[in-house]
């Protein structure tokens, strides 16, 4: 394995860390305020810094190795973007009442 795969790699990685710690972060925050868009906006926008954050730092990697590679990996990572972003609101409109469901039991026995 090549540096450039290592890279490659952590990159991919990277994005997908920040798809399971939005995901997690507004499944646990829905279920603990029932607030469902304002959370999936947090969620949302925490993918989109993260993922941006590591297109950034994948173009100053790539930038002096090939154009080819800064150029796919580029497209690749906010092709991921956009498919993680589609993925996590999916996700959460399915569980949508399941979470809200826990909220609303949550509040009933604490009356």
């Amino acid at each position: 394995m090549g540096e450039v795969d290592t890279a490659f790699t952590i990159y991919i990685v990277i994005m997908l860390v920040g798809f399971f710690i939005s995901y997690k972060y507004s499944s646990y925050m829905i279920r603990k305020t029932g607030l469902f868009f304002p959370q999936a906006f947090i969620a949302g926008t925490m993918i989109i810094a993260i993922d941006v954050i590591a297109i950034v730092g994948w173009s100053y990697y790539s930038w002096g190795t090939n154009e080819f590679t800064f150029i796919v990996g580029i497209l690749f990572g906010f092709g991921l973007l956009v498919v993680s972003e589609a993925v996590l609101i999916a996700i959460l409109f399915i569980r949508r009442k399941h979470m809200m469901r826990t909220y609303n039991d949550d509040l009933n026995q604490k009356s």
